[in-house]
């Protein structure tokens, strides 16, 4: 990027205000001024301050401006895949049937212990790539496929040197995402190791990558209390809690969420009124995940209406992953949210940007205003609304980003 320069010949911009919770700012024959990797001043184009008239100029090309999604839960980093045992689900083998045989969560953790951090490198910047490509400026990443402490660490070595090559990404410690065999039918015993042993010898190898810990509450795999005591043990090191909630059935994760003060708590399909009223009081993000539900068969999709009503800021993700969501497209994501959870484009944007960003605690992403890194995508349609109203559309935006200065 030019350190200074203005983006021009742009058919409009829209962008989240970040003053407000929904609020979308449309400016058409728009200009934006960029300095540093950050925007300096937009406004229509005709209002161009003179100082900015002799300033490089970067060819919008007729373009919509928006802010770049930021995707706040994904499983970025996995060995193998599970095509096979999605084929099997479409003939109607039921899930713990897959699972009781070894397939499920398990074959992924064999195929990512089996991975080379060179190798796992790699998948990762194949997959960056595309979603930078469809418009996705910036992710949360988890661990969580190891489910032994040198896998794990492998996964976490893998992102660092993934953000020492330039990728915007914010890292959550998953270790507890499943009970790896080593451990099955003691949940307990390895919530006492992850607590105890793991995440603190993790964030001791590789110091300043995680700023999260996640834990799957839910049945059969871990509960309220066990979830506690490792987020209790998370936050002792410095990593703030985000829960795997409320996904199958009501665990309480979202009231849990609100007790620890949590930056978000996500899936949320069986959330109770409670619940999002907690999560709105303590100023919990809820992060929907509406193409799991979809590629899992499910009829129950998220609340998002009612906890939007309860004042939740609400985002939208992906869930990345190769058992419930095999999924890099965010205009799927983003039409998912206006089709199945009734939000309206404009708060479907928002909860792709704004919200996404506060999420992870980046005021300076997900909206386009001056400060803001310009992290931005240049659509080429006639109107944003385009992004969801053809559907089956693959738009491919081109893509501004600056260098993270966090990375």
């Amino acid at each position: 990027m030019i350190a200074r320069s203005v983006v021009t010949n742009l058919n409009g911009l829209l962008t989240p205000d970040p003053k407000s919770h929904w609020k979308v700012d449309r400016i058409d024959d728009a200009a934006i001024a960029l300095e540093g990797g950050r925007i300096a001043w937009l406004g229509k184009r005709i209002d161009l301050p003179a100082e900015w008239t002799a300033a490089p100029s970067l060819d919008g090309a007729g373009a919509w401006a928006l802010p770049a999604f930021v995707d706040p839960h994904t499983h970025l980093l996995f060995g193998g895949d599970r095509s096979g045992e999605f084929n099997r689900r479409l003939h109607g083998v039921p899930y713990a049937q897959i699972a009781a045989e070894g397939g499920g969560i398990r074959e992924t953790v064999r195929a990512t212990r089996a991975a080379s951090v060179a190798e796992l490198v790699a998948l990762g910047e194949g997959r960056l790539r595309t979603l930078r490509e469809r418009g996705v400026g910036h992710v949360e990443a988890k661990t969580g496929y190891g489910l032994e402490l040198e896998a794990e660490s492998r996964l976490l070595a893998s992102y660092g040197e993934l953000r020492r090559r330039g990728w915007s990404l914010d890292i959550t410690l998953l270790p507890a995402h499943d009970i790896p065999l080593e451990f099955a039918g003691d949940a307990e015993g390895y919530a006492q190791v992850v607590a105890e042993t793991w995440l603190p010898e993790l964030v001791r190898r590789h110091p300043g990558v995680a700023r999260y810990c996640d834990v799957f509450i839910e049945g059969g795999v871990f509960t309220v209390d066990q979830g506690r005591r490792i987020f209790e043990a998370g936050k002792r090191l410095g990593l703030q809690p985000r829960i795997h909630a409320d996904e199958l059935s009501w665990t309480g994760g979202a009231e849990l969420a609100a007790e620890l003060g949590a930056a978000s708590a996500d899936h949320l399909m069986f959330c109770s009124n409670v619940g999002m009223r907690a999560m709105a009081a303590a100023h919990v993000t809820p992060i929907l995940l509406p193409t799991t539900t979809l590629c899992l068969g499910m009829r129950e999709w998220a609340p998002a209406r009612k906890m939007i009503e309860a004042g939740c800021r609400v985002a939208l993700a992906s869930d990345f992953n190769p058992g419930s969501s095999p999924c890099l497209d965010p205009l799927l994501v983003l039409r998912l949210g206006c089709l199945q959870l009734r939000l309206t484009f404009e708060e479907a944007l928002t909860a792709m940007t704004l919200h996404a960003a506060r999420s992870l605690g980046r005021g300076d992403l997900g909206h386009l205003h001056p400060g803001a890194r310009a992290s931005m995508a240049l659509w080429p349609v006639r109107d944003p609304l385009e992004l969801v109203y053809w559907v089956g559309e693959a738009y491919a935006p081109r893509v501004i980003v600056p260098e993270d200065p966090c990375a």
